[in-house]
C-alpha cells in the first residue's frame, strides 16, 4: 500500500503490480513484462505520476485503473496518459462533482478530451462513493483513442491530444489530504480487459455496393470557436476518407460570418485533406460573390456520378426565395436525369421540407418559388434531398416522392452529436449510416446519442420530434439498375 499525504489521492497495488505492461511479441509466441516505478515520482502536491521504464512509440495499448471518490468528494480528477513533459498530455478521463441547476440530485461529470487537453466531451453519471473503472483503448499508429467508465462509453473515435510517446501515467487531484480518493490496479497491456472491446467505428458495405458517397452538415468555421470548428471538420474529412467515400458534399454555411475572409481561406486548407471529389452547397452564410471567388464558379451547378445525377441549388432561406430562371433550370436538370434513367439526389442549404419544428419558422423557409420546386420533385421522383442548416440531430422526412435528411454538421449542434452521414448505392437501394464524429457509426440497434449534455434516448427524442433518425435508413431506388 501506498499512501503520501502531500498528494490527495491514496493509492493502492493490492495484489498486481502497480503498473504492469505486458508486450505480444511475435505474434503473441512469448511475452515481455515491465514494471514502472513502484514509487510515485515527485508531483507539487497536485497528483502522482508512475514512470514506464520505457516510453511507448506505435501500436495499441489498454490502460485500466480503478477510482474511488470519497463520499465528500467536491474537486476534479485527472486521469492521464503523458509524454516526457508533465504538461504534455495524450489522453485523458477527468471527472468531478456536478450537481445541475434545480436538481437535488449529484453526478459525476465525466470528461473525455480530443485534439487538445481542454476540449471536452461530456457524460454524466450518479455519484456514489464507490470504485469506478477508467478503461483506455490508445492507438498510437491511429493517433487516436476510445475511453469508458464501467461500461460506459466516452469515447470511441477520440484524436489523442499529443504526438508524444507514452511516457508516464498521471493520477491527479481528487479529494482533500485528509479525506483522499482512492486508487488501485493500474494495468497497462497489449490485451483487452475482459469485456471490452473497440466496436468497429465506420459502416461495412454489403454485395453489390456501387459507389459510397459521404454528405456534413455546416462545417460553419467560427460559430463555436474557430480553432475547434476547424479542428472537428478535419476530423470528419479524415473519417470520410477512411470510409471510402468517392465524394463528398458539404451542405453550407462553410463560414460563420459572411465576410470572415480567414474562414475562407481556412476552409480551402481543410478540403485539401479530402483524397475524394468534394462539392460545395452556398448556405445563408456565404456572401454569393465570394462564394463564387473561394469555392465554386456557380451558385446552382450539376454532376452526374455512377447513374446518379446530383443537382445542387441555391436556396438560403429566410424566404429570399427562388427565381424563375432557377427553377427552370432545375426542371431541365431533372428532365435529363429522367431520360437518361438516373436517380436524382438534390442538394440545398435550407430543406424545403416543412413539416417539422425548424422548418415552420420563415428562416428555415425557402419563400417563393418552394412549391414548384416541390411539384417538380414530385413529377420528376427525385429519391433523395440533402439539407443542412437547422444545427440539430439528424432528422428525416418522407413526403410523396422524396426522403428527406436534414443532417447536423461539425459545428454547434443542439440535442444531437457532431458527425456526417455515408450513403451507399446499391442498384436497388441507397443506404445512410450516420457517423458521430467520435463515437462508432450508429447501428440498427442504437438506444442513445451523445450531445453537449452527455448521453440523450432515442426514445425521449423521438417523442419531441418523431422525424429524429435512429440508426440506419434504407431507401428503395425510384430508378433500379438492372441487367447489371
Amino acid at each position: 500500500m501506498i499512501q503520501r499525504k502531500s498528494s490527495w489521492f491514496v493509492f493502492y497495488s493490492a495484489s498486481l503490480p502497480l503498473l504492469m505492461v505486458v508486450w505480444g511479441l511475435c505474434c503473441c509466441l512469448s511475452t515481455q513484462t515491465l514494471k514502472a516505478q513502484s514509487e510515485p515520482a515527485a508531483s507539487v502536491g497536485w497528483g502522482e505520476h508512475r514512470q514506464l521504464d520505457e516510453p511507448i512509440t506505435e501500436g495499441v495499448i489498454w490502460v485500466q485503473c480503478q477510482f474511488e471518490p470519497s463520499k465528500d468528494w467536491n474537486s476534479g480528477a485527472f486521469f492521464d496518459l503523458k509524454g516526457k513533459m508533465s504538461n504534455d498530455v495524450i489522453a485523458r478521463i477527468a471527472a468531478e462533482p456536478y450537481q445541475r441547476k434545480g436538481s437535488d440530485e449529484k453526478q459525476i461529470r465525466w470528461h473525455s478530451a480530443y485534439e487538445r487537453p481542454d476540449w471536452r466531451l461530456y457524460t454524466f453519471t450518479p455519484f456514489a462513493s464507490r470504485p469506478y473503472t477508467l478503461t483506455m483503448r490508445v492507438d498510437l499508429d491511429r493517433k487516436s483513442y476510445a475511453c469508458w467508465v464501467d461500461q460506459q462509453t466516452l469515447g470511441e473515435d477520440l484524436p489523442l491530444t499529443s504526438s508524444a510517446a507514452v511516457s508516464q501515467i498521471y493520477l491527479g487531484n481528487a479529494g482533500e489530504p485528509d479525506d483522499a480518493a482512492q486508487g488501485s490496479q493500474l494495468v497497462v497491456s497489449k490485451n483487452a480487459p475482459k469485456g471490452f472491446e473497440l466496436p468497429r467505428l465506420l459502416p461495412e458495405t454489403e454485395d453489390g455496393l456501387i459507389f459510397r458517397f459521404a454528405a456534413v452538415g455546416d462545417p460553419q468555421l467560427g460559430f463555436s470557436g474557430f480553432e475547434v470548428d476547424k479542428a472537428r471538420f478535419a476530423l470528419a474529412v479524415d473519417q470520410i476518407n477512411r470510409s471510402g467515400a468517392e465524394l463528398s458534399l458539404m451542405l453550407g454555411d462553410m463560414v460563420h460570418v459572411k465576410t470572415d475572409l480567414k474562414a475562407y481561406d481556412a476552409m480551402l486548407e481543410l478540403v485539401k485533406g479530402f483524397a475524394a471529389p468534394y462539392h460545395y452547397v452556398r448556405g445563408n452564410h456565404e456572401i454569393p460573390e465570394l462564394f463564387i471567388r473561394y469555392f465554386y464558379r456557380e451558385l446552382h451547378y450539376s454532376f452526374v456520378h455512377k447513374g446518379v445525377r446530383f443537382v445542387v441549388i441555391d436556396a438560403e432561406g429566410n424566404h429570399v426565395g427562388m427565381s424563375d430562371s432557377q427553377l427552370d433550370w432545375v426542371e431541365a436538370e431533372f428532365q435529363k436525369a429522367e431520360k437518361a434513367g438516373e436517380e436524382i439526389v438534390i442538394a440545398l442549404h435550407v430543406s424545403p421540407w416543412q413539416n417539422n419544428e425548424r422548418g415552420r419558422g420563415k428562416y428555415n423557409q425557402i419563400g417563393v418559388g418552394r412549391d414548384r420546386l416541390r411539384a417538380l420533385m414530385k413529377q420528376y421522383q427525385v429519391l433523395l434531398c440533402l439539407s443542412g442548416h437547422y444545427h440539430r440531430p439528424v432528422w428525416h422526412g418522407h413526403e410523396e416522392e422524396t426522403h428527406y435528411l436534414v443532417l447536423g454538421g461539425t459545428a454547434m449542434v443542439s440535442a444531437g452529436s457532431f458527425g456526417w452521414c455515408s450513403f451507399d448505392v446499391y442498384p436497388d437501394r441507397i443506404v445512410m449510416h450516420h457517423k458521430p464524429l467520435f463515437f462508432a457509426y450508429e447501428r440498427s440497434d442504437v438506444k442513445q446519442l451523445h450531445s453537449a449534455q452527455g448521453w440523450l434516448s432515442y426514445q425521449e427524442l423521438k417523442a419531441q420530434h418523431p422525424y429524429t433518425q435512429q440508426g440506419p435508413l434504407t431507401i428503395p431506388r425510384k430508378r433500379p439498375v438492372t441487367g447489371k
